[in-house]
């Protein structure tokens, strides 16, 4: 199991107790229409294959990270939130 994976997991899961703030992860495999329904994301998937995911897209239309996860201090910059508020016990 990836590191990464399970620490972002655990991160949403925090996030999803913020009022106001939303995290959604798709998988390509289980999701393909939410990838297909962005034109940014599919223009990542032509230009770089698989190698461009994951991708990480802010209010459903501006890409911010492609090719890997975004750090714990990138999410929480990114919501606007401390990063204490969406990590809690999880690895940073």
């Amino acid at each position: 199991m990836d590191e990464n994976l399970i620490r972002i997991t655990a991160v949403m899961q925090h996030v999803r107790k913020v009022e106001g703030k939303q995290m959604v992860r798709y998988n390509l495999s289980a999701n393909p229409n939410s990838f297909i329904r962005n034109e940014a994301v599919q223009q990542v998937l032509q230009e770089k294959g698989i190698d461009g995911l994951p991708v990480t897209v802010l209010n459903n239309d501006t890409i911010v990270k492609v090719g890997d996860y975004p750090t714990n201090q990138e999410i929480a910059d990114w919501l606007g939130v401390s990063l204490e508020k969406i990590t809690a016990s999880t690895v940073k």
